[in-house]
Protein backbone atom coordinates (compact mmCIF):
# COMPACT_ATOMS: atom_id res chain seq x y z
CA UNK A 1 0.00 0.00 0.00
CA UNK A 2 1.52 3.36 -0.98
CA UNK A 3 2.36 5.25 1.75
CA UNK A 4 1.74 8.95 2.05
CA UNK A 5 2.62 12.19 4.15
CA UNK A 6 -0.68 13.56 4.09
CA UNK A 7 -3.05 14.64 6.75
CA UNK A 8 -7.36 13.60 6.93
CA UNK A 9 -9.32 15.23 8.59
CA UNK A 10 -13.36 13.96 9.47
CA UNK A 11 -15.48 16.67 8.01
CA UNK A 12 -19.64 16.36 7.71
CA UNK A 13 -21.55 18.64 4.74
CA UNK A 14 -21.37 21.94 6.97
CA UNK A 15 -17.51 21.98 6.57
CA UNK A 16 -17.12 21.50 10.65
CA UNK A 17 -15.26 18.45 11.98
CA UNK A 18 -17.70 15.52 11.38
CA UNK A 19 -18.96 14.52 15.27
CA UNK A 20 -19.15 10.87 14.94
CA UNK A 21 -16.71 8.01 14.49
CA UNK A 22 -14.05 8.64 12.00
CA UNK A 23 -14.50 5.80 9.68
CA UNK A 24 -18.06 6.64 8.68
CA UNK A 25 -17.48 10.52 8.40
CA UNK A 26 -18.81 11.27 4.95
CA UNK A 27 -15.73 13.34 3.72
CA UNK A 28 -11.98 13.88 4.65
CA UNK A 29 -10.15 16.99 3.78
CA UNK A 30 -6.76 16.04 2.89
CA UNK A 31 -3.97 18.64 3.67
CA UNK A 32 -0.06 18.88 3.10
CA UNK A 33 1.83 19.45 6.03
CA UNK A 34 2.21 23.28 4.90
CA UNK A 35 -1.58 23.64 5.89
CA UNK A 36 -2.54 23.72 1.95
CA UNK A 37 -6.34 21.65 1.32
CA UNK A 38 -5.30 19.44 -1.41
CA UNK A 39 -8.83 17.21 -1.58
CA UNK A 40 -12.17 17.44 -0.33
CA UNK A 41 -12.47 13.39 -0.53
CA UNK A 42 -15.85 11.82 -0.56
CA UNK A 43 -15.81 9.05 1.90
CA UNK A 44 -17.98 5.93 -0.33
CA UNK A 45 -18.24 4.06 2.69
CA UNK A 46 -20.24 6.85 5.00
CA UNK A 47 -23.57 5.75 4.19
CA UNK A 48 -22.93 2.54 4.11
CA UNK A 49 -21.94 1.36 7.80
CA UNK A 50 -24.85 1.91 11.12
CA UNK A 51 -23.03 3.01 14.28
CA UNK A 52 -22.53 -0.10 15.23
CA UNK A 53 -19.94 -1.51 12.65
CA UNK A 54 -17.15 1.00 13.56
CA UNK A 55 -15.15 -1.41 15.45
CA UNK A 56 -15.25 -3.77 12.60
CA UNK A 57 -11.86 -5.48 11.45
CA UNK A 58 -11.71 -3.88 8.18
CA UNK A 59 -12.99 -0.78 9.05
CA UNK A 60 -9.42 0.49 9.44
CA UNK A 61 -8.40 -1.20 6.22
CA UNK A 62 -11.02 0.32 4.04
CA UNK A 63 -10.38 3.77 5.36
CA UNK A 64 -6.31 3.46 4.72
CA UNK A 65 -7.39 2.76 1.28
CA UNK A 66 -9.56 5.81 1.20
CA UNK A 67 -6.95 7.69 2.39
CA UNK A 68 -3.61 6.05 1.13
CA UNK A 69 -1.50 9.18 0.42
CA UNK A 70 -2.08 10.00 4.53
CA UNK A 71 -0.41 8.95 7.50
CA UNK A 72 -1.73 10.96 10.40
CA UNK A 73 -6.06 11.15 10.53
CA UNK A 74 -7.72 13.72 12.25
CA UNK A 75 -11.36 13.77 13.97
CA UNK A 76 -13.44 13.55 17.27
CA UNK A 77 -13.65 9.88 18.38
CA UNK A 78 -12.46 6.43 16.98
CA UNK A 79 -12.52 3.38 18.13
CA UNK A 80 -9.65 2.50 20.90
CA UNK A 81 -9.26 -1.07 18.89
CA UNK A 82 -8.81 0.71 15.15
CA UNK A 83 -6.47 3.28 16.48
CA UNK A 84 -4.45 0.55 17.59
CA UNK A 85 -4.80 -1.09 14.49
CA UNK A 86 -4.17 1.93 12.42
CA UNK A 87 -1.20 2.25 14.46
CA UNK A 88 0.62 -0.99 14.38
CA UNK A 89 -0.43 -2.50 11.24
CA UNK A 90 -0.66 0.64 8.96
CA UNK A 91 2.09 3.01 10.88
CA UNK A 92 -0.98 5.88 10.65
CA UNK A 93 -1.06 8.44 13.56
CA UNK A 94 -4.73 9.18 14.93
CA UNK A 95 -5.29 12.32 16.74
CA UNK A 96 -8.64 13.07 18.46
CA UNK A 97 -9.60 16.89 18.83
CA UNK A 98 -12.42 18.84 20.32
CA UNK A 99 -12.13 21.60 17.67
CA UNK A 100 -15.10 21.92 15.76
CA UNK A 101 -13.15 23.58 12.80
CA UNK A 102 -11.15 21.24 10.55
CA UNK A 103 -8.16 23.93 9.67
CA UNK A 104 -8.13 24.62 13.55
CA UNK A 105 -7.89 20.97 14.12
CA UNK A 106 -5.24 20.71 11.70
CA UNK A 107 -3.16 23.94 13.57
CA UNK A 108 -3.35 22.45 16.90
CA UNK A 109 -1.55 18.79 15.59
CA UNK A 110 1.15 21.15 13.45
CA UNK A 111 2.16 22.44 16.50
Amino acid sequence: MTEGNNIAVAVNKNEKMWAGHFGIAPYYYVYDKNKNLLEKRVNPHASSHSHHSHDDDNQPKMIKEILQDCNVFIGKRMGEQNKQKLAEKLGVTTILTKETDPLKALEEYLK
